[in-house]
This record gives C-alpha cells, sequence and structure tokens, in this order.
C-alpha cells in the first residue's frame, strides 16, 4: 500500500533508465488554441514510455513536438501545451500549484482523454528550501531564454528534489477527503476548457456523484459547480487581459458553448461584462 509519500508507483527505475536529456519550454505570445491546456502554475511532463505529442509555442510559431522517454515539457504560469495523446503513452506530471504539489502517473489507453487513468498523489508545495528557486530559475529561462542544457540541469535538479520530498516524513498527514478535494481541484484547472460534469468528474476520480458534492460543500467552501465556473471566468479574465480574441472564442476556450450564457455568468461573477472588463484590463501580449 501507498504511503502519504514514497508511492510505490513513483517511477524511479525508469527515470534512471532514461535521464533527461533535453527539455522543451513553450512560450504565450500567440492565440493560445481551442482545448490548450493553460493554467497559472507552473508543470513539468515527462514521458515515461511511448510517445507524447504536442503543440507548443516557439519562436512566435506553434510547433508541433513529439517527446519521449529522455525528454520533458515544462510549461510556465499561463503558457500552454496542446497535448495529443497516443495510445501505450505513460507519463509522469508535476504540478506545481499554490497550495499542493500534485504528483500523477498517466497511462493512455486510446486518444481520448476522458479514458485516461492516473496514480496521484498531493503533498503541501514547499515555501522555502531550492524547489521554489528551480522553479522561478526555469520560469525565467523560459521568459528570457537560456541555454538548452541549463534547461536540462534544472529539470533534473527539481526532478531529485522532488523525490527527496517524497522521502521526508508528514508530520501532519492531510485526510483522505483534503487530498482528494485538493485532486479534482487540480484537474477541474487543468481541463476546464472540456465539457465536463459533476458525474463525469465523478467517474474520474472513481466516486459517486453525490459524494463529489459532499466533498466540495463540506470541505471546498464552495459548491462543485460554483468552483468550476470560478476556474472558467478566471482563465476567461486572463485571455480577456493578453489576447485580441473575439468573446465566441474566449467562451469556447473556458468550456461555453453559448456566447451569450457566458457573457452572463461573467457579468454575475465580476459585476463587469466582458467587453467592459477587456476595455478596463487590457494588456496586449499577443497578436
Amino acid at each position: 500500500m501507498d504511503s502519504p509519500t514514497n508511492p510505490s508507483w513513483w517511477p524511479a527505475r525508469l527515470l534512471r533508465q532514461n535521464p533527461l536529456r533535453k527539455v522543451f519550454a513553450g512560450d504565450r505570445q500567440l492565440h493560445p488554441p481551442l482545448y490548450s491546456h493553460t493554467v497559472n502554475f507552473p508543470r513539468l511532463e515527462i514521458p515515461l514510455r511511448g510517445l507524447y505529442k504536442n503543440q507548443i509555442e516557439i519562436g512566435n510559431e506553434i510547433t508541433p513536438v513529439s517527446l519521449r522517454p529522455g525528454t520533458a515539457l515544462f510549461t510556465a504560469p499561463n503558457c500552454w501545451n496542446l497535448p495529443e495523446w497516443q495510445p501505450g503513452l505513460e507519463l509522469l506530471s508535476i504540478l506545481f500549484g499554490r497550495p499542493q504539489l500534485g504528483i500523477s502517473l498517466i497511462s493512455a489507453r486510446t486518444k481520448d482523454y476522458t479514458q485516461l487513468t492516473a496514480k496521484k498523489i498531493s503533498l503541501p508545495r514547499p515555501l522555502t528550501g531550492p524547489i521554489p528557486h528551480i522553479l522561478n530559475a526555469l520560469v525565467e529561462l523560459q521568459s528570457h531564454g537560456g541555454s538548452p542544457g541549463t534547461f536540462v540541469e534544472l529539470a533534473r535538479a527539481l526532478m531529485n528534489c522532488v523525490e527527496d520530498l517524497l522521502r521526508q516524513p508528514v508530520a501532519q498527514p492531510a485526510s483522505r477527503a483534503q487530498a482528494l478535494l485538493e485532486d479534482i481541484r487540480v484537474y477541474l484547472q487543468e481541463h476546464y476548457q472540456y465539457d465536463i460534469t459533476r458525474d463525469s468528474v465523478a467517474e474520474q476520480f472513481g466516486i459517486t456523484p453525490n459524494h463529489l458534492s459532499r466533498l466540495f460543500q463540506q470541505r471546498g467552501q464552495m459548491t462543485f459547480s460554483s468552483y468550476l465556473t470560478h476556474v472558467r471566468i478566471d482563465r476567461a479574465k486572463h485571455l480577456l487581459r493578453n489576447y485580441n480574441l473575439k468573446l465566441a472564442d474566449i467562451a469556447a476556450r473556458c468550456g461555453y458553448n453559448d456566447t451569450p450564457y457566458f457573457c452572463h455568468v461573467f457579468k454575475i461573477i465580476t459585476k463587469s461584462t466582458p467587453a467592459g472588463f477587456r476595455m478596463k484590463e487590457h494588456r496586449p501580449s499577443a497578436p
């Protein structure tokens, strides 16, 4: 049985067999494509078996990249990647969220993201020590450019620190319910752009929809639907500030197929229309 730290599925042997030799890092100047993954925290993804196809932004162009064991993808906050899931892929994904560090071993059986299976563990994200400094260095390198070798060395150091963190005892282990809630929150922050529902998310985590609702009501301080709405509107605010996308495109990128309904929800949450919000806060950084 896995302990709160040092899970039995941590792929130490595979990581040793295929040490990192190349790290891809995308940018955020172009409009993010529909269904791309864009979150406000750093991510590091390493294929352990199979092929991990992506589109990322390199040199102001949308570029296809193919990752195999020994390569990694680092995504800085608010940068994007568009994965194409391949059968047989096993992917180690590390999400450096604000409260939590989420580690997942993802297996793809088909090209459908809803059929992904994952083993997960969540830990409090360290506020001190080397991990925050290494993350900051990677973000700075991505933003201002740096040698590929430096990216690789920093990513290796980050992986070593994460593995060391897994070996450390937890003085007060988080409850399973709270850890599950954090995992679901991270999932919603990654998949808000898709047509997800309470039932589909409950199925992903092997719990009943009613259990999911109780989890948010008792520990999440808001309902499941309210949390998902706030995640989507937060991402819409980011797109309105930074891109010149049409409102219909922003709605679609945030999981809304009905633009008038998106505008209605946006006004309820922000007390402003999307057009009014853009007029006040737009910071053009993309064509």
